[in-house]
């Protein structure tokens, strides 16, 4: 398999990947920052507060968008499938 193809399979699957993780970690940042915001304006120093929001807000992502935001991570996974005899020779 020629170096060029490597790198080509190499970033499709971090585009893959990065397709999957961003929007939640988008989410889980902005969350972050505006429960932080929010603690230090009432003096709250429960530090639990800001993880169990987040642990709520991504799973509800995953369960509203989970499949569309899966489904280039799952494509790339079937052509990376379908391909590897090719692949290896």
């Amino acid at each position: 398999m020629p170096e060029d193809q490597v790198a080509a399979e190499i970033s499709m699957s971090v585009t893959s990947t990065f397709a999957l993780a961003g929007p939640l970690l988008g989410i889980a940042a902005l969350l972050g920052v505006v429960i932080a915001i929010f603690q230090a304006a009432t003096q709250i120093q429960e530090q639990t507060i800001s993880q169990i929001v987040k642990i709520f807000a991504i799973s509800l992502c995953l369960l509203a968008f989970g499949r569309t935001l899966a489904s280039p991570l799952i494509e790339h996974s079937i052509h990376i499938m379908n391909d590897f005899p090719t692949m290896v020779r």
